[in-house]
């Protein structure tokens, strides 16, 4: 696939990226739907000092990176544009049952891995049937870093024969569990 390079300069914010095609495409989006979302006043907080937000870096499924992108508005400066404050984002929900499973076997970076994890770590907390929103809010539960796209890890699972769609929900396959769980029988 084709090298690609991206180098622009919106406002005060600087955005750079290389790399192959459809990933330097998928970040210029993400960066340019973030954009309407840093000029926007309901995003400010009550003080209306600052405003948090968070960008995902990601290939291939893993996450590389995380940041947390705060803008801050100066008192007194009018006139004057917001600066933005770019710091990595670090949070791991020690303690936490599913966060520790995702752990071990080894699907807290890859979003298609950790999608079926968890549907894995519910199935044995007694679950049959799943949906997308299902495995989000248990994420989001346990304060786990969200899945960028459910419906896409879904439909690559389904490819690879992990699950199978039953209308709006799906059910685990003995591959699925397998994979994840390697050989071990339930």
């Amino acid at each position: 696939m084709a090298e690609s390079k991206i180098d622009f300069t919106f406002e005060n914010l600087h955005f750079a990226c290389e790399g192959e095609e459809d990933w330097v495409g998928a970040q210029l989006n993400q960066v340019l739907n973030r954009i309407p979302g840093l000029n926007s006043p309901e995003s400010f907080t009550k003080s209306g000092k600052v405003k948090p937000s968070s960008i995902q870096v990601v290939s291939e499924d893993n996450l590389i990176a995380e940041t947390s992108v705060t803008e801050i508005k100066e008192k007194g400066k009018r006139g004057h544009k917001s600066k933005l404050v770019a710091e990595p984002l670090i949070e791991e929900p020690s303690g936490d049952p599913l966060f520790e499973f995702l752990k071990e076997k080894n699907a807290d970076k890859n979003q298609v891995k950790k999608f079926l994890a968890t549907a894995v770590y519910m199935h044995s907390q007694g679950e049959e049937k799943f949906s997308t929103p299902m495995i989000s809010k248990a994420l989001k539960a346990s304060h786990i870093e969200k899945l960028i796209n459910a419906s896409d890890c879904l439909n690559k699972n389904e490819k690879k024969e992990f699950c199978i769609k039953d209308e709006k929900e799906f059910i685990l396959t003995d591959a699925g569990i397998r994979s994840i769980l390697g050989d071990i029988e339930e």
